[in-house]
């Protein structure tokens, strides 16, 4: 019987609005304007559907179940078989077990529910309409399902639909984290590209999703520095390019200072600075190479030692300066060479001696050394008794040192090949024996108390007057006297002269 205090019960209507996709907002504070009103008045009919209505529905002795289909709900009996289903368009007594498992099938779905609003507000929150709106519009409309079911009394239809649409608002709420880090991936790679406005707007999703993200300041201002990052850039690619490797890393160091975090300038300061590292490198060999042909040895060891310093533990300036050490004293050798055929022409026997003695100190395997060192030793021989006799012709007084200079004579007149300086030498002991072998009359004087003797010649005795002939040369006669102090008298015998001696002791003792 249709009974006016007994109308069909029905479910508060549950439609959320889906919305078209808008521009995601920069921070989670701006929400649409309707977002807090409507989630008020889902809570009013949430309040309506958990209190009022099963108020209601307690105040009669049964409710009528609508005949749906397969889905209806039968009314179970006390004893827990089925009740007998009222037919279509019938309304039947429902017994109190009936009734309470109504209710409870009931309070079930508004369960379900209540879980489903508490997932929308909290992705409404994060802005979910904007970085899922798809996956939540499809949520929502099965959650709409589940009001239509509820508005059928088929609360069991209503609840799998309401926990339904629960599972696919949790799943969202899930991809939270792995869409932030995303959004954070997806900033930074844009940045690196030097993408402005695809970093502003995966900026503008991820304050959505993580409003308190501390890293957003920091992705603000890296945003704000792509501008220069790019000029910098392309300014250290330019210099490259043009050989400057020097630029290319300021310019890259520009672009690092404008963005510290940025990869692409930090791998780009790095191989600028390889590169310019490898030019020095290269620019210090080169000129040490360049110095070293030019026997500029110092110089060029100052630009290997630099190219080592450039790149320490490179191999190449060891070996560049084992290289060099070599060359120098190629060099070195090559200058002995010469010097000491130049001393040979000269003359200057001792020096070429002392030249190929150095260079067999170096190498003693050098043919030019051993070979002019036999040269030159004898030469230098010659050399040094003809400037003796020369520099000493008083000797020659002497009989012994007299034939040595004769034959010295005779070893330089047989020396070959010969030189103006010692042709020289020649003439002038030529002349020097000549002098001292003429005689020169040489009258002595005395008292005839002094005992005289011609130191080297002979003892001549006491006498008033006598007359010797001398080589030229220098003597010496000694007097001796009994009580008087011995004299000593030196003198030089030159040719052409008449000299005088007097020899006596005249100092008493």
């Amino acid at each position: 019987m249709d009974d006016p205090d007994h109308q069909p019960l029905k479910a508060a209507g549950f439609s959320p609005q889906v919305e078209t996709p808008s521009e995601p907002e920069t921070t989670p504070s701006k929400r649409p304007p309707w977002l807090l009103p409507g989630i008020s008045i889902l809570a009013v009919a949430a309040v309506l559907v958990f209190f009022v209505l099963p108020g209601l529905m307690d105040s009669g002795e049964s409710v009528v179940v609508e005949n749906s289909g397969a889905d209806s709900q039968a009314p179970r009996t006390a004893g827990g078989s089925g009740g007998s289903a009222a037919t279509e368009g019938t309304e039947t007594e429902r017994s109190p077990f009936a009734e309470a498992q109504q209710q409870k099938l009931r309070k079930a779905a508004q369960d379900a529910l209540q879980v489903v609003l508490e997932a929308q507000e909290e992705l409404l929150a994060f802005g979910v309409e904007t970085w899922a709106p798809e996956a939540y519009a499809t949520a929502i409309a099965i959650a709409e399902t589940g009001d239509e079911a509820y508005r059928q009394r088929q609360f069991t239809d209503a609840a799998l639909a309401y926990q339904e649409a629960a599972a696919a608002l949790a799943e969202l709420q899930d991809s939270i984290d792995s869409r932030t880090e995303t959004a954070r991936s997806a900033t930074r790679t844009a940045i690196e590209a030097g993408e402005s406005a695809t970093a502003r707007a995966q900026q503008a999703l991820l304050e959505l999703l993580a409003p308190g993200d501390p890293e957003l300041p920091i992705i603000e201002q890296r945003i704000a520095a792509i501008p220069a990052v790019g000029s910098a850039l392309e300014a250290a690619r330019a210099a490259a390019a043009g050989g400057d490797t020097a630029a290319a890393v300021a310019a890259a160091e520009e672009a690092l200072k404008a963005d510290p975090q940025h990869q692409g300038a930090t791998e780009a300061l790095a191989g600028y600075r390889e590169a310019d590292i490898n030019a020095r490198f290269r620019r210090a060999m080169s000129e040490g190479y360049v110095q070293m042909e030019s026997e500029q040895f110092a110089d060029a060891a100052s630009a290997f030692q630099r190219a080592a310093r450039i790149r320490p533990g490179a191999p190449e300036p060891q070996a560049a300066l084992v290289e060099l050490a070599a060359a120098e004293t190629a060099w070195q050798l090559r200058q002995l060479a010469r010097q000491g055929e130049t001393q040979e022409q000269q003359e200057a026997w001792g020096d070429a001696v002392a030249t190929y003695e150095q260079a067999l100190a170096v190498d003693n395997t050098l043919i030019f050394a051993r070979d002019g060192l036999a040269r030159a030793t004898p030469r230098a021989e010659l050399a040094k008794a003809l400037e003796g006799v020369l520099k000493e012709p008083e000797r020659l007084v002497d009989a012994r040192a007299l034939q040595a200079a004769d034959n010295l004579l005779k070893e330089a007149r047989g020396t070959v090949p010969g030189g103006p300086k010692l042709e020289q030498q020649i003439t002038e002991l030529e002349a020097l024996l000549t002098w001292a072998k003429t005689p020169v009359s040489v009258q002595l004087t005395s008292d005839a108390q002094t005992d005289v003797t011609l130191l080297r010649v002979k003892r001549l005795g006491s006498f008033d007057t006598t007359r010797l002939t001398l080589r030229p040369g220098r003597y010496t006669a000694l007097g001796v006297r009994n009580g008087f102090r011995d004299v000593r008298i030196n003198f030089d015998i030159k040719p052409d002269s008449q000299p005088v001696i007097d020899v006596r002791c005249q100092e008493a003792i």
